[in-house]
Parts: C-alpha cells; structure tokens; sequence
C-alpha cells in the first residue's frame, strides 16, 4: 500500500516561497500528498497535483469571531482534510477538540485527529490510557472517512522519535481500538520529527500507513527526496 505524506508548514513560508513550493511540487511525480499551508496560502496552494489540508478551524460556521476561520468557509477554497486537535492548536481543557471534529465531518472535510501523549506518558500503560481517552470523542460519530495522525508531543520538534518496536504496537492498539470499540477501519499515520534520517524506517512498518511531517516538509526539494525514500 502507498504510504500517504501530509505535511504541516505551521506558521512558516511566505508567499513567494509558497508559490515557489507549489511550482516544484507540481514538476515532479509525487504521489498520495496531502499539504497543510497557512490559512491565508490555502487558496494559493490550490492544485490538482495534491490534496489541501487546513491547520486547524472553528466549529461555528459563521458568526461574531474575530480572527477564527470556519470549516464552511474552508470547504468552499477546495480544502479536503483539516488537522484537528493537533498539539500546538489544544487549548487546556480540549473541550473544543468534539466540537470542531463534529463541524469538520458535517462540511464534508476529513479530519485529520491527532492524539499523543507528553513526556510524562511514555509508559506503555499510561500511553494506551491516554489514547483511549483521546479517541473517545469519536463515540457516536458518524465518520464515514478519518484520518488518525499518532504524535508523542515529546517527540514533535525535538528530533527524537520512539523506537520502532513503540510505534508499531502504538499504531496496532489504536487500529485494534477503532475496529473492536468504533467499528472504523481508516488510515493511522505517525508524526513527530520524521525527516529524511528516518521516514523511510518509519514508512516500513506495516501497521503505519504514512507520516505526518513539520519542519522537514518545509523544504520542496527536501520532501521530494523524502518521497523518493518511500517509494
């Protein structure tokens, strides 16, 4: 199965280089790509090569919020997929996390659920606790197409990943979890400092089905190698 790459430009690249990114990315032959620019570059980034995510959205549709951007309005610029509940996005209480989940299916977007655990949750134990509790929020969906993006917050940024062996079974309790519990069968990809030093180690387990990828996708010519690794 192909592996599918999504990438993640945070709040990075300016529109020159947005511009340019699209341009090198639509000369070459990469397939299965998913790309997550800012908000302000989504119309820009429109291409028939790869597929629009958004970083993040409001679970209102329309109304007095200042600085937020619907799900509504994000369907209507041709954007696919939208993170939800990324690391970086969560607020202390989370309680909006159901809510933008619930906005983003209803605008027909697929979401794009992360769910990981901190530095103090690396237990195996104390790992499948926290990501039980994280996917509950799916309980009594209706999800016809998700995406779940595994990220150890410990790791993202940091280049430091878990072993080989954690990633595997963490991706092989979170599909157990969703086919037994959910009754959902969908893609489980993983992110956390994957750069070229690691993708392609990543990408060979069986139970990972793509990867999640920052500051290392902000380079075109750098994902493209990292593409070729995969392929």
């Amino acid at each position: 199965m192909d592996k599918l790459i999504v990438t993640n430009f945070k709040m990075n690249l300016s529109k020159e280089e947005v511009l340019e990114y699209k341009k090198i990315v639509e000369n070459s032959d990469i397939k299965n790509l998913i790309i997550s620019p800012s908000n302000i570059y989504l119309d820009l980034m429109s291409s028939n090569k790869y597929d629009l995510c958004a970083q993040n959205g409001y679970y209102e549709d329309f109304g007095t919020h200042t600085g937020e951007v619907s799900f509504k309005q994000l369907k209507s610029l041709g954007v696919k997929y939208s993170l939800i509940g990324h690391s970086e996005t969560r607020n202390m209480s989370n309680e909006d996390i159901p809510l933008k989940l619930k906005a983003c299916i209803n605008n027909g977007i697929v979401p794009i659920l992360c769910v990981g655990n901190d530095i103090n949750e690396k237990d195996t134990s104390k790992l499948f606790c926290i990501l039980d509790k994280e996917l509950k929020i799916l309980s009594g969906l209706k999800i016809n197409d998700i995406i779940i993006a595994y990220e150890p917050t410990w790791a993202i940024g940091t280049g430091v990943t878990p072993s080989l062996e954690n990633i595997k079974s963490v991706h092989t309790y979170i599909k157990n979890v969703l086919s037994k519990v959910y009754n959902i069968k969908c893609k489980v990809i993983y992110g956390g400092s994957v750069d070229m030093s690691n993708i392609k180690e990543i990408c060979s387990i069986e139970e990972v089905d793509g990867v999640l990828i920052g500051s290392s996708s902000l380079n075109p010519n750098n994902l493209l190698k990292m593409y070729n690794k995969i392929k």
